[in-house]
């Protein structure tokens, strides 16, 4: 400014402020136009505005996530589960996100949070990178897959199966290492097929040497669950066996590493508020080229309500919606015109000043003009707007003022829809005492700063404190406390899944915390307790909403959800917390008191085959349909065994129970799945099969091709199906036995499609072998 005055002539000190005030108006009007590219905006606007509490991912930019979710890692292992475990929280399964040009992961992260497995590990690796290791995608058959280098080897995690498997490495801590793919192949039986079990009632896969039966006495209720959403152990061999090509792209499918020019700052000015919501707004989603709205195909939650991590913070949210989907938030300009200092608010303003509490022109024979900026991390779905009086003249801009499109005012939602920023642009006469414009952005709620149980330390920060003159910042947090009646051991003891809202409940009241800084008080950090009542287990809490707003002096807050209350710790409540959701599974599980065991067998009834016509005997050959087409070329056949249960071992006692089948013969050009199925009631001898009786598989287990050199085994080779969790329901009288019915299971990664068979053989029993303690 000194330099601009050099060389004028001297002037009173009144006429050399009425220059001044002439240049300023001068670069509020024009130097508020941004270079191409970036967005223009106030001049006395509060950048990077950061709320951030201490447990919660850093979602600002990659370096921060990559830091803030493996922080607490001590090996490359534990920070590569820690980033897989993120890529849980923020994604789900959908078609990919694309937009034209390609997509920054780190936008894809903040507003989208779903895409397909090329996409996903697109993300991944653009974490890993932010480590400093290298990576390759990797093709398999209809699928992508990525690999980490780190500590001289590749390592493979599946963010879209959801799957990582150990092997031994006596170089790393702990005597093993996150396998890579070559590594699975050379020995899927034992990497994959013997360190692994399907969870039939749980519908997931534990590792052996991690799950939640691994704790010796203890329950280990920390094992981390597997192929969440339905995939099978058989599938990732089979696709292990397809992989083909390394190629170390600095992206997949249009989901670019590189951020280019999008920011995830937040930063706003004064009249401007950013509110994150944790829920959908109907109809309020942007999706490129697409006229479905996004959400998981998988419903329910069904991929992360076993998970003892992050499917906890995510368990909140299971009730409100049917599935994983986007969500809403809201950016709002509501500017204080009770002083000149509105005109701050505006990108810029022409032919306007202020006068008796509004903005009216300085020649009233000329109209105003004034812009504003509405600008987020997060793309807009819907836009509307009002005033005192309707505008002369209503515009928007989403090439930063380079060009402009006429709108109306009360909802040009189609005008800024997918767009992160949209330059509005009103032209008015009357005087402008009243403006408000509410614009809906999508956010990815799994990239959201949640509030955990127990102490929250929340750190609040922008990038100049100065910026924010006498206006001030304030922080508000709404959301719903909750907590459980039984503890996570007894949901695992029982069964019960760990993350399904099971014995837990959440207030309806919505608490709030909020606080208010001053310039001087930036950086700061401020506490949010969620507590737990005494003698109930802790949750995660709902989470409703995360706002920043930036306020004149004379301004107030937004107002609260009706019916909000303070937080506060009553005497009646502890600060109960949860362990980190990021590091599960980098430790290895607790080992435990080893249950020393006998092994007891238990003989059953004889066996029948029947099928679904009226045929019955002590033979035959075991098929299934594998679809609707097959139904009336494939006559779908059991073997029934039946037998009295009276005197089993409590369920206490009881480690393990495998019913052993005895085969004859597989199928001779595929493997073929086996399962037991529980009958629901006594089976009338010679009677026909219900086929839809059959479906409550309690076990299953891999018959391989029949050996080419033999056409039947002999004698009958035994083949075991874990039934432990039927066997216990039993025990404890939750079940009756009414006999075990052997059927094909059809699975296209274990049978390739065929029609497959096999044949219990007819001379030899099936019988029950139990592991049981001996004290």
């Amino acid at each position: 400014m000194i330099d601009l005055f050099r060389g004028w002539p001297v002037r009173s000190v009144a006429t050399t402020v009425r220059l001044a005030a002439v240049v300023c108006l001068f670069f509020a009007a024009t130097c508020g136009r941004s270079a191409e590219g970036i967005a223009p905006e106030p001049s006395e606007t509060v950048r990077q505005i950061k709320v951030l509490p201490d447990q919660a991912p850093d979602c600002t930019s990659l370096k921060t996530i990559a830091d803030s979710v493996t922080r607490g890692c001590k090996t490359n292992d534990q920070k590569a589960i820690a980033i897989y475990n993120f890529m849980q929280l923020s994604h789900y399964h959908r078609a990919y996100p694309n937009e034209p040009g390609g997509l920054p992961v780190l936008k894809e992260i903040n507003v989208y949070g779903w895409s397909l497995c090329g996409g996903l590990h697109s993300e991944q690796s653009a974490l890993w990178r932010e480590l400093g290791w290298d990576w390759r995608f990797v093709g398999w058959d209809g699928h992508t897959t990525v690999e980490a280098n780190y500590d001289g080897r590749w390592h493979y995690l599946d963010v879209f199966l959801k799957f990582y498997a150990w092997m031994p490495d006596s170089t790393a801590p702990g005597g093993r290492t996150i396998a890579g793919e070559d590594d699975l192949n050379r020995d899927p039986d034992t990497l994959i097929r013997k360190a692994f079990t399907l969870d039939s009632a749980r519908r997931c896969v534990y590792a052996n040497a991690d799950s939640p039966a691994s704790g010796g006495d203890s329950v280990n209720w920390r094992a981390p669950s597997f192929l969440g959403c339905g995939d099978e152990l058989e599938g990732v061999i089979s696709g292990l066996k397809t992989h083909h090509g390394r190629d170390r792209a600095p992206g997949w499918s249009g989901i670019d590493h590189a951020t280019g020019k999008y920011s995830a700052d937040v930063s706003l000015a004064a009249g401007f508020s950013l509110t994150n919501s944790w829920d959908p707004k109907e109809a309020a989603w942007f999706w490129a080229d697409n006229n479905v709205a996004p959400g998981h195909t998988c419903p329910a939650y069904k991929d992360t309500r076993n998970d003892p991590g992050v499917g906890l913070v995510l368990e909140p949210y299971i009730k409100s919606k049917p599935a994983r989907s986007y969500a809403n938030g809201e950016l709002r300009f509501d500017p204080d015109f009770s002083t000149d200092r509105v005109l701050k608010s505006f990108v810029s303003a022409k032919n306007v000043k202020h006068s008796k509490k509004s903005l009216i022109p300085i020649d009233d024979s000329k109209t105003a003009v004034v812009e504003f900026q509405l600008s987020s991390p997060y793309v807009l779905t819907k836009a509307s707007g009002s005033a005192t009086h309707e505008p002369e003249l209503a515009e928007v801009s989403i090439d930063d003022g380079r060009s402009f499109k006429q709108i109306d005012f009360r909802d040009f939602s189609d005008s800024v829809k997918g767009h992160l920023s949209a330059l509005v642009r009103l032209t008015f006469r009357q005087s402008l005492a009243h403006l408000r414009v509410q614009a809906v952005v999508q956010n990815n709620p799994g990239a959201l700063p949640y509030l955990s149980p127990g102490k929250n330390i929340v750190n609040v920060s922008v990038a100049d404190p100065k910026a924010l003159g006498d206006n001030k910042l304030v922080v508000t947090y709404a959301y719903q406390l909750g907590s459980r009646s039984k503890s996570s051991e007894q949901l695992v003891e029982k069964d019960e899944e760990i993350a399904r809202q099971l014995h837990a409940n959440w207030q309806d009241a919505t608490t709030y915390a909020q606080k208010t800084f001053a310039a001087k008080d930036l950086p700061a950090t401020f506490e949010i307790d969620c507590p737990t009542p005494k003698g109930q287990y802790p949750v995660y809490p709902r989470m409703l909403f995360v706002r920043r707003e930036v306020l004149s002096p004379t301004s107030s807050p937004l107002p609260l959800p009706s019916g909000a209350v303070a937080a506060v710790v009553h005497p009646n409540e502890e600060l109960a917390s949860l362990p980190n959701p990021f590091l599960i599974g980098t430790e290895p599980p607790p080992a435990g008191k080893p249950r020393q065991t006998k092994t007891m067998r238990i003989s059953l009834g004889d066996s029948e085959y029947i099928s679904s016509k009226i045929e019955a005997g002590n033979s035959g050959i075991l098929r299934w349909p594998k679809n609707a087409g097959e139904a009336a070329s494939v006559v779908p056949s059991a073997v029934i065994v039946d037998g009295q249960l009276a005197n089993l071992p409590s369920k206490k006692k009881i480690v393990a129970a495998r019913l052993c089948v005895p085969i004859g013969a597989a199928h001779d050009k595929a493997a073929a799945q086996l399962g037991a199925a529980l009958l629901k009631k006594p089976l009338e001898k010679a009677s026909p099969l219900d086929i839809n009786s059959l479906n409550d598989i309690a076990g299953m287990v891999v018959l391989p091709k029949q050996p080419t050199d033999a056409a039947e085994y002999k004698p009958a080779k035994i083949f075991a199906i874990d039934v432990t969790r039927a066997i216990k329901g039993i025990a404890s009288g939750e079940e009756k036995f009414h006999g075990f019915a052997l059927r094909i299971v059809p699975n296209r990664s274990v049978d390739d499609g065929w029609t497959v068979r096999c044949r219990v053989a007819p001379n030899d029993k099936v019988y029950l072998e139990l592991d049981v303690d001996r004290d």
